[in-house]
């Protein structure tokens, strides 16, 4: 059929022929056939490894009795977890044992259903369709697209070999903004010191709901001492609960917020003067920029009093420099608004006349460790030729080249500009439920030549490839090291793979010798990671027997940034040759709701992530599907009671959900939260549950980042049942 006919209906009929493909899964064991009396009576082996039930990826004891995970904890030796796991690091052997895993290679059959084939038939077709591709339009017609895990340097490295540039990932969707904005700022994205901070402002960051471990427990030590933290979010979310303040904002209004507390700052004389003149360049431009911006100003656009911007911003200087302005991703500062760039610079000024970089309580930038070189394990790939498809790091993205566009895939593809993509391989990512607008995605996936989804389950982007890689379990493999801060960690197989699966850098190493690049990996994975491990005199089996290492770092300079002048500049000329205001400057939001609309807004839960854990038995059961937030007095004058079946319409589609009524969230917004709504039977639990808020939201490219404001559309709500 045409592509542009491809119906939601279509779709879910060749959804279920795919999990018919899968329906041998219901003959797999699940978690409680392994509890046998054997492995309740086997000795208890506790394997040190490391989690991927998110991206923070701390470090885990896995429990193994008889062969079998029994149970995982955190490591008290790794920093990330310090012997505590979130919901979802509790919940990782819940996805090891479950009967809906991919457990063998599939192919597409012209009619959409998916049948089993080996390995080495696999590996060959594909390996001889992109072979047929780079002849016919060139290496750059091959996209990647990750959301980049442990082994993403291979996954660059296969990039490189090819000849594509077109190594992408989630950034846009999530922190382009903010990482930009640092940069540019900066020369680097600092964090803060959670554990000693004395006043925090978040603007949309929801530490509760898109929970980061280490840095929660950090928040809980410095709020035990005494720390206020103010948050700035339309919803009343967990960590607005948590804190001690919150201030409900106009969304996408977080920009003029931090510019009237730079004119407090400035003009009541509160800020580092000292900082400032030692270690900032540009001061004098922005001392002029931010006197328009006043709390009077600031006021009627956020809807926060001008008194209580004044507080706000004395309270912070008091508390400097042990008081920050969070660097966010998502949020005011993240990838959800059109002007996100400039409020996240806006944060990164404020910051620096507080003087917190470097001190206690403030800005920090992580300690660096040497690792080793792998140039002596073979050649390595040339560059690319080509520039990428989205432009990043090109004359009008300049500031985009480690972030990339993935959310343009779509359009390159359809338009053929500026060159042909025809095949993608899409790794630990699902853009079809992650990135903005659901249908166009799986209508533009059906148009290349050739689709490779490698994955531990049956996304709905692989419900559209053309081949489905099914990756051995994090619990079942070994990846590159990694380290944080000043340990080093390894990630090894707790128990043997349970099904015909492979770790992504066999898969990576059979591609390329099948494409005619394997001259780039003749090395293995424990020859790559000695390698960078050597410097530390320590090798792979140091890490197995250990776990975690703690190693010499070398500490950050604060005193010669890496920017142009070596300082932090206020003044960016980098953010001009962009196109940017090179001081942070007001832009208003793109969309504004009308009488009777409301701007949709969406964000993270402490038991999900992304669209990846839905599925999984124990989350779940904590939380099947997601609702919509409304404010009591439009949903009463819609007719709308706490738990009615509603619809949710945009320019892009419609969904349906329960209502959650509540007075947590503003009046002209409403709120769900993201990666619900699964579109792949293969997944039986999350399969229909709830509402896809990637299908509401239209394609959009903020400027600057290149991001893609995914909160910048506007919807209707309207109830269809009780």
């Amino acid at each position: 059929m045409p592509l542009a006919q491809v119906t939601r209906r279509q779709f879910l009929k060749i959804s279920a022929a795919t999990s018919g493909a899968l329906a041998a899964g219901l003959a797999v064991p699940g978690f409680d056939s392994w509890r046998t009396a054997a492995a309740a009576e086997a000795e208890e082996e506790r394997i040190p490894t490391i989690c991927e039930m998110c991206g923070v990826k701390c470090g885990v004891i896995a429990v193994v009795r008889g062969g079998r995970v029994v149970r995982l904890e955190g490591n008290p030796d790794h920093p990330l977890s310090r012997g505590r796991l979130c919901a979802r690091g509790n919940a990782g052997m819940m996805s090891l044992y479950d009967p809906d895993r991919l457990r063998e290679p599939l192919k597409r059959n012209p009619d959409g259903s998916f049948v089993p084939i080996s390995w080495d038939q696999a590996i060959a077709e594909i390996g001889e369709k992109l072979k047929s591709i780079r002849e016919r339009y060139g290496p750059e017609a091959l996209v990647f697209a990750v959301h980049p895990e442990l082994i993403a340097p291979w996954e660059k490295r296969f990039c490189d070999a090819f000849g594509t540039p077109n190594f992408s990932s989630h950034a846009p969707t999530c922190y382009s903004h903010r990482t930009a904005a640092y940069v540019a700022t900066y020369g680097a994205l600092p964090a803060v010191d959670y554990a000693n901070v004395r006043y925090l402002i978040s603007p949309g960051r929801n530490h509760l709901g898109g929970v980061k471990n280490n840095d929660l427990q950090k928040l809980a030590q410095a709020k035990a001492a005494g720390a206020k933290f103010v948050v700035l979010d339309p919803r009343y979310s967990e960590f607005a609960a948590w804190a001690t303040e919150w201030l409900p904002i106009r969304p996408g209004t977080d920009g003029a917020f931090l510019l009237a507390l730079m004119n407090v700052l400035v003009e009541e004389d509160l800020y580092d003067r000292d900082f400032v003149a030692a270690r900032t360049a540009g001061f004098a431009e922005l001392r002029e920029a931010v006197k328009q911006y006043t709390p009077e100003w600031a006021a009627g656009v956020t809807d926060v009093p001008a008194e209580t911007i004044r507080r706000v911003a004395r309270e912070l200087a008091a508390a400097r420099p042990a008081a920050a302005v969070d660097p966010c991703w998502h949020g005011g500062l993240g990838s959800m608004y059109y002007n996100g760039f400039q409020a996240a610079r806006a944060a990164a000024c404020l910051n620096a006349l507080l003087g917190n970089l470097g001190a206690k309580g403030g800005l920090v930038f992580p300690a660096s460790v040497k690792l080793g070189s792998i140039d002596d394990l073979g050649p390595k790939p040339p560059k690319p030729a080509a520039p990428r498809f989205d432009g990043a790091g090109g004359p009008r993205w300049p500031l985009a080249k480690d972030l990339g566009m993935i959310h343009t895939l779509p359009e390159a593809i359809e338009t053929g500009k500026p060159y042909p993509i025809k095949a993608a391989i899409i790794s630990h990512f699902n853009p079809v439920r992650s990135c903005p607008d659901s249908r166009r995605w799986l209508q533009a996936l059906r148009k290349l030549e050739l689709v490779v989804v490698i994955d531990v389950q049956m996304s709905d982007t692989a419900t559209a490839a053309d081949y489905v890689l099914p990756e051995s379990h994090y619990l079942e493999r070994s990846d590159p090291v990694w380290v944080t801060g000043d340990t080093v960690a390894l990630r090894r197989p707790a128990v043997a793979p349970l099904h015909n699966t492979l770790p992504e850098d066999e898969i990576l190493r059979r591609l390329a010798e099948a494409v005619g690049i394997g001259e780039y990996f003749t090395f293995t994975l424990e020859e790559y990671n000695d390698a960078l491990l050597r410097p530390l005199g320590l090798t792979t089996a140091d890490l197995e027997k250990a776990g975690v290492v703690r190693v010499p770092v070398q500490p950050p300079n604060y005193d010669r940034l890496k920017t142009p002048s070596g300082k932090v500049e206020l003044r960016s000329e980098a953010v001009a040759r962009a196109g940017g205001s090179p001081v942070p400057a007001w832009e208003p939001p793109l969309v504004e709701p009308k009488e009777g609309e409301f701007r949709l807004l969406h964000g993270h839960v402490a038991v999900h992530t992304h669209t990846a854990s839905q599925n999984n038995p124990y989350l779940h059961a904590l939380m099947p599907e997601n609702e919509l937030w409304i404010h009591p007095d439009p949903a009463g004058r819609l007719g709308i009671r706490d738990g009615d079946l509603v619809e949710v319409a945009s320019v892009t589609g419609s969904e349906r959900l329960r209502a959650k009524v509540t007075a947590g969230i503003r009046p002209d917004c409403v709120w769900m939260a993201h990666g619900f709504g699964c579109l792949s039977r293969a997944q039986r639990r999350a399969y229909g549950k709830g509402a896809n808020d990637s299908g509401l939201v239209p394609i959009r490219v903020a400027p600057i980042s290149g991001a893609a404001a995914q909160c910048e559309v506007v919807v209707t709500v309207r109830k269809v049942g009780g």
